[in-house]
């Protein structure tokens, strides 16, 4: 009788144990097969599963995909990467291409024996320029990659920001004249000292004039005033194309409302900006009202 007893507690613990290696094997085929088809499609946030439980598999599986997300997450950051990069490619191969195409062309006519020396005088101006904003450009991937890299030198010392405005204004009046843009200062006239870069200052104020003069449609207005340890600057100007949710994108790379890319801008002038802006110790934003877009640049004191 005990016999008896003795082979069926071994007849039923094989069972058992043979019930659970079957188990354990298909659910190891199972997470197999899990794996190798999230690996096929690693932009997918899938997790690897258990179809049986197991106590000591689905603790290996919790740290199994812990790192499986880690990795999925950075495929997913490469391939936005790449993404951008190629993007970045194609914008900064854009921009070159078309002051060359310009230069090349009028260089063409000017080597036209039936070129007019008045003609030629024309073109060569018309190349200067073009060479001027093909260095501009230039400058603008040169200045992104130092700022990107940490590669751009800051000088931090005391600084007459109220000056470097001014200064910068009454080089671009000209400009806004010629547009007929209605340029109000409102600035004040002491001077405002603050602990700065003075040529990333320069720069700075420069992208946000510029940005005015190309976009403004009838007026602009700068003011600077000192308030509560801060000294908050706005560059603000009328326009009839931006709407709220571009706010969000005016600081980001190559962005341009006007995808056309016909008015010569590199789309990186406030990408530079923002990066000048925060390298120096301040902050930027964007605010639109009314059809005005505001720039605020605020420095603690």
């Amino acid at each position: 009788m005990i016999e008896y007893i003795i082979i069926a507690v071994l007849l039923i613990i094989s069972v058992y144990f043979g019930a659970r290696f079957f188990l354990l094997s298909k659910s190891i085929k199972d997470v197999k097969d899990d794996f190798k088809e999230i690996c096929e499609d690693m932009e997918t946030s899938r997790k690897v599963t258990l179809s049986h439980p197991d106590r000591n598999l689905e603790k290996l599986l919790k740290e199994f995909n812990v790192y499986l997300r880690d990795t999925q997450k950075y495929r997913i950051d490469q391939l936005r990467r790449e993404k951008d990069l190629r993007r970045q490619i194609q914008s900064i191969s854009h921009d070159l291409r078309t002051p060359l195409t310009s230069i090349l062309g009028y260089v063409e006519l000017i080597k036209d024996n039936d070129c007019v020396e008045e003609d030629k005088i024309e073109y060569i101006n018309i190349i200067q320029k073009k060479s001027k904003a093909l260095q501009n450009l230039i400058q603008s991937f040169y200045d992104l990659s130092r700022l990107e890299s940490d590669e751009y030198n800051i000088e931090l010392k005391e600084t007459d920001v109220h000056k470097i405005l001014m200064e910068q204004l009454l080089t671009t009046y000209n400009d806004f004249e010629k547009r007929n843009i209605e340029a109000e200062i409102n600035i004040g006239e002491k001077p405002i000292m603050l602990n700065v870069d003075s040529n990333a200052l320069s720069r700075i104020y420069s992208n946000l004039i510029g940005n005015a003069v190309k976009y403004s449609i009838s007026m602009f207005n700068v003011e600077m005033e000192e308030i509560d340890h801060q000294v908050i600057m706005k560059f603000s100007n009328d326009t009839d194309n931006l709407v709220e949710d571009d706010l969000e994108n005016l600081f980001k790379r190559f962005y341009m409302k006007d995808k056309s890319r016909n008015n010569q801008s590199s789309g990186l002038g406030l990408t530079v900006t923002k990066l000048l802006v925060e390298k120096i110790g301040g902050e930027i934003t964007a605010e639109l009202r009314e059809s005005i877009l505001t720039f605020i640049v605020k420095f603690k004191k």
